[in-house]
């Protein structure tokens, strides 16, 4: 079987080296200059309310910038820029405010660029064999769909590559079926590319997240891009890049196994920048208790008396967001002494224990599904689809904990300064000017 050809290259200019990647895997094969070109970036959402890193969590408005350019030297005219940034009630903000934040509307003024917000539709309904699931219009309907995803972790889908940021073409009603009660997740994101076909991906590795996908994450720079006209190709080799078992991501392995593709690095004519120069092993996810009542990093400090089982695949993007506020909360609020018998449940399968004083439920999927067991104990119920913080804060309080909102911010705080001062934490390259 003939190798696909996958392109690498270390980041060192723009926009030489993008260039370059881009033709070291012939990407702009098929493109003619009067086509109707979508750039579709990964920018999952902007927290408005604490500061938030960028750093490997969106694509570097820099490299889009760089792939603007090379399209206008190529003769294309007709160039759109389309994500579908998430907001719910009391988080984040609009798509268009997250490109105005970057100054994406200089590209429109510099270049002629359109910008468009996916979840504005309108949608599509498509078949995907065993679901029928609503897809922007736009991004079906492109000329030459570019995907450019960004290279970081994920706690519920293991990899958050270009399988996966074409979820951001989904409206947010498909985007919570694929969170089913069957755990399905990585199940869709195996199928996505099926229906919506780049015809080139690039894959942002300037930077690297670990124990992503969102700002509670560590950033680490890379410097590595990788390109190809197939886009499951570059997921497995960005899989390898960060020290990851392409065959232990299961969409990869589900996409695999269907469409008869191998997993192995030797399936792929590596072209461009030493695959050894590239690589750089990203830890993957926090390690819970065995009895799955908490992080493993508890037992160090002796955290008891509470239960706060690890996130499953059915926890929606709004509500996953919640985890790290609500781990914040409960260990500034440990003073030492035990809990009082507190369990807190999320996502949309679990069930109470049958052993604690108070069931803290987290959402309206998990209020649906337990308020009136009798396993649970007093139910607090926190409202949402997903909770805001003081909801959250509220459910807390009446649970016991000693929460406070102001060092949930303090909290946030200091993941901003662990890359203050740092050269290779540069926030020039997310934000454009003209």
């Amino acid at each position: 079987m003939e190798r696909t050809t996958v392109a690498l290259k270390r980041y060192e200019a723009s926009p030489d080296s993008l260039r370059e990647l881009v033709q070291l895997c012939d990407g702009f094969s098929g493109l003619q200059p009067d086509l109707d070109v979508l750039i579709k970036p990964n920018l999952v959402a902007l927290d408005d309310r604490h500061p938030m890193s960028l750093y490997g969590v969106f694509t570097t408005t820099r490299l889009v910038h760089d792939m603007v350019i090379l399209l206008k030297e190529y003769g294309v005219e007709r160039i759109t820029i389309g994500e579908g940034s998430v907001r719910v009630k009391g988080y984040g903000v609009s798509t268009h405010r997250i490109y105005e934040y970057l100054g994406y509307p200089s590209l429109t003024k510099r270049y002629g660029v359109k910008l468009i917000d996916l979840l504005e539709g309108p949608f599509q309904k498509v078949d995907f064999g065993d679901c029928r699931l609503e897809v922007a219009q736009r991004a079906l309907e492109s000329d030459f769909l570019i995907n450019m995803p960004v290279l970081k972790t994920h706690n519920q889908a293991t990899l958050s590559l270009g399988l996966k940021n074409l979820k951001g073409c989904l409206s947010l009603k498909s985007r919570k079926f694929c969170h089913g009660s069957d755990g399905s997740l990585d199940h869709h994101l195996s199928r996505f590319v099926e229906k919506i076909i780049p015809a080139l991906t690039v894959l942002d590795g300037i930077y690297g997240l670990e124990r992503g996908p969102f700002v509670f994450g560590r950033a680490v720079r890379m410097n590595a891009l990788i390109a190809s006209r197939d886009p499951f190709s570059v997921d497995v080799v960005a899989a390898f890049l960060a020290g990851i078992d392409p065959s232990k991501v299961d969409h990869l392995r589900e996409f695999a196994e269907r469409h008869d593709r191998s997993l192995s690095l030797d399936a792929f004519d590596l072209r461009g920048t030493p695959f050894r120069e590239l690589k750089k092993t990203l830890k993957w996810d926090n390690t819970w208790r065995e009895d799955d009542t908490g992080p493993k990093a508890w037992d160090r400090i002796g955290v008891s008396g509470v239960s706060f089982p690890k996130y499953d695949k059915t926890l929606c993007t709004g509500c996953s967001g919640l985890y790290g506020p609500v781990m914040t909360l409960l260990m500034a609020s440990y003073k030492g002494t035990p809990f009082d018998e507190i369990e807190i449940l999320t996502g949309k399968t679990m069930k109470p224990s049958g052993k604690a004083r108070k069931t803290f439920l987290l959402g309206n999927c998990m209020i649906k599904k337990n308020r009136k067991d009798p396993a649970a104990g007093q139910a607090v119920l926190v409202k949402g689809c997903p909770p805001s913080l003081e909801e959250v804060q509220k459910g807390m309080q009446a649970c016991g904990f000693d929460a406070s909102l102001d060092i949930y911010k303090m909290f946030r705080d200091s993941l901003m300064e662990r890359y203050a001062g740092k050269a290779e934490f540069d926030e020039t390259l997310f934000h454009f000017s003209a």
